[in-house]
């Protein structure tokens, strides 16, 4: 019997980890060879490798490895490269198969790993399962479909494409796989993929899901049925959908009341992340409003850009809804409570400086005030805008960043892993790419963490200064102004995405009261502001004053503004307004833009859940609530005056 290995390593997850995901990819490779009656016969499942253990500990402890394979994306293919490097020394006859979405469709792995033997390219199922069967029977590798591999002499050999199968293959939850695995890992918190459907029907240039080509499969119902309870009672944390557009299709609904049903069942699964469908408006609003009634997705609905420019739009061959529908849907969706988020993609081809912080600005007219994402362009091996001609054609320059994962502590991360980000194009040199990252970063802590959100609205509605023009502005003050604290916490993230932009390896940033917690950029000035908040405000009051703002208004606007932001220990603060500021301000969230009125009163300002220490704020305000949520008092009362 051939010993097997399979090896899909968590993002972080290292040992003694207290939350890790269990090996999906993996568990449904070896679920689909098992089904061969010749892989039964001849191989021997010996473990998955999960955890981002020792690498020489993980090679020493495999006996005799006739065949270790290993899912790649970008979060794990270093520390794959590094195991089967080392797999090799210890076990030189073993044979090493690498697949997954970061396997370009050629030799280069190849050519650049000696210890890789052979690649799969696209879905592993089938090929796997053949390769299996050829290496057992000792039939020629060239009629196994879809993989490529080293010919004695040194050269290297591609075999035929063949479509991929359809969605019958067996359940790694179902058939036991991973039972083994939760039982040995009692102090493991875990989390799960749901997959319901694989394909895609968009070809976005920077994606490589539509690339495969593949129609959208359906996975049979019952199996989601039953994977969902499974993972209700073997008590999974977090699940995350794997669909690429969730609410696709109306059984979606039936999908998401199963998870609800679950959820209230057992308090299992506790949270659920999905991928939501891009035109499917009316399903998607009904399951993020189950979803909402059971506290289960912490983010809401996807409302995605990627990019507000018709000319980036064109190039990455994506097409949005014009901006009155997507204001029309925010304010039903901030009416009914409802959370959502928007996403941008920074460096795609044909975006510029204005065009992109004027993107940003959009985001905000429609009224998405709180929660948006702004993500560097990736080059992915298997995108479009990966290719050779499409990267000439638009002048893409890249640098290999370090993936960083917020949230973990500094020690955590043993072996980097990388992304090509796009760092410069023909339309966007990289210092204003690196401009560009700042400002988003600024934007995303000023505004969508609510620091000055109050003032860029009232000057919005009130004195028409377009919100991309606030926000940039205050970059050219703090530039011109370096000695003050507020501009130090400016360089400091500025200094980060000049270094990202040249591909060195920065400092990870921490904030002290938290201990050596990583925190993502926003995240980092927001607590350095948050810590000295009447300085922050002490040294923005020229910038402010600049925008002619009558001092009564003015004067309200700052009380409310400083106090209602959220802090430790800090659960109430009273304050005498002239103006109803409040009301102002709610309205606005609804795209109900007005003047704002005199009102004389008193406002009660309390934070129901006030957070003991800066650690405890920083988890469950900064990230847990994702902060532009939880950022302010939630509890407010007027008194008379």
């Amino acid at each position: 019997m051939k010993n097997v290995y399979f090896v899909q390593v968590d993002v972080s997850a290292c040992l003694g980890t207290q939350s890790a995901y269990l090996p999906y990819t993996a568990g449904i490779l070896a679920a689909a060879a098992w089904e061969s009656e010749t892989v039964k016969k001849n191989y021997c499942f010996k473990e998955f490798i999960f955890l981002r253990e020792d690498i020489r500990d993980v090679a020493a402890r495999m006996e005799s490895p006739a065949l270790v394979t290993f899912s790649n994306y970008c979060w794990n293919t270093e520390y794959n490269k590094l195991l089967a490097k080392e797999v090799k020394k210890q076990h030189p006859d073993c044979l090493t198969v690498f697949g997954g979405h970061n396997i370009p469709d050629n030799f280069d792995f190849l050519e650049q790993y000696s210890y890789i033997d052979i690649l799969c390219h696209g879905e592993g199922e089938n090929p796997l399962r053949l390769l299996m069967e050829a290496i057992a029977l000792g039939t020629p590798l060239a009629d196994v479909p879809n993989i490529s591999y080293r010919l004695p002499d040194g050269a290297f050999r591609r075999t035929k494409d063949a479509c991929p199968r359809a969605l019958d293959t067996p359940s790694p939850y179902l058939d036991g796989w991973f039972d083994g695995i939760v039982a040995a890992h009692p102090e493991i918190s875990f989390n799960a993929i749901l997959e319901t459907s694989r394909g895609c029907p968009n070809q976005c240039a920077y994606c490589d899901w539509g690339l495969l080509k593949s129609r959208v499969r359906l996975f049979p119902m019952e199996r989601v049925r039953a994977e969902i309870r499974w993972m209700s009672a073997h008590k999974i944390a977090f699940v995350w959908g794997a669909d690429a557009n969730f609410g696709m299709f109306d059984r979606d609904l039936e999908i998401a009341d199963e998870l609800v049903k679950a959820k209230e069942t057992t308090g299992y699964p506790e949270r659920m992340r999905m991928n939501y469908a891009k035109n499917k408006f009316e399903n998607v609003f009904a399951i993020v409003k189950k979803f909402k009634e059971c506290e289960f997705d912490r983010i809401g609905a996807t409302l995605s850009f990627q990019s507000m420019s018709p000319t980036v739009l064109k190039n990455i061959g994506r097409t949005n809804r014009d901006l009155d529908f997507y204001k029309n849907l925010l304010t039903k969706y901030n009416s009914e409570n409802m959370k959502t988020y928007s996403e941008l993609i920074l460096g795609l081809p044909g975006e510029t400086y204005e065009s992109f912080i004027r993107g940003v600005g959009k985001l905000f007219e429609i009224g998405q005030h709180f929660v948006f994402d702004v993500y560097g362009a990736i080059l992915l091996p298997n995108a479009a805008m990966g290719q050779k001609d499409y990267i000439e054609k638009h002048g893409i320059k890249t640098a290999q960043a370090e993936i960083i994962r917020p949230h973990m502590h500094n020690q955590a991360f043993d072996v980097p892993e990388y992304n090509m980000i796009v760092v410069e194009t023909n339309t966007m040199p990289r210092e204003m790419w690196v401009r560009s990252t700042t400002f988003y970063y600024l934007a995303k802590a000023l505004h969508g963490n609510g620091l000055l959100r109050t003032f860029a609205i009232y000057l919005f509605a009130e004195k028409q200064v377009p919100y991309e023009r606030f926000y940039d502005g205050i970059i050219d003050y703090f530039e011109a102004n370096p000695e003050l604290f507020v501009s130090k916490i400016y360089f400091g993230i500025r200094q980060h995405a000049e270094e990202q932009s040249l591909g060195v390896v920065g400092k990870k940033l921490m904030f002290a009261p938290c201990g050596d917690i990583v925190w993502d950029d926003h995240e980092f000035a927001v607590l350095h502001y948050l810590e000295n908040l009447p300085l922050f405000y002490e040294q923005m009051l020229p910038y402010l004053r600049r925008y002619g703002i009558a001092p009564e208004v003015f004067r309200d606007l700052l009380a409310y503004q400083e106090n209602i932001m959220r802090r430790p220990l800090d659960e109430e603060k009273t304050v005498e307004l002239s103006h109803d500021v409040h009301a102002f301000m709610s309205d606005a969230y609804v795209n109900d833009l007005h003047p704002l009125a005199e009102r004389k009163h008193r406002l009660i300002l309390r934070d129901s859940e006030p957070m003991q220490s800066w650690p405890a704020f920083g988890k469950y305000v900064i990230w847990y609530g994702r902060m532009g949520w939880a950022s302010y008092k939630d509890d407010v009362r007027y008194e008379d005056v």
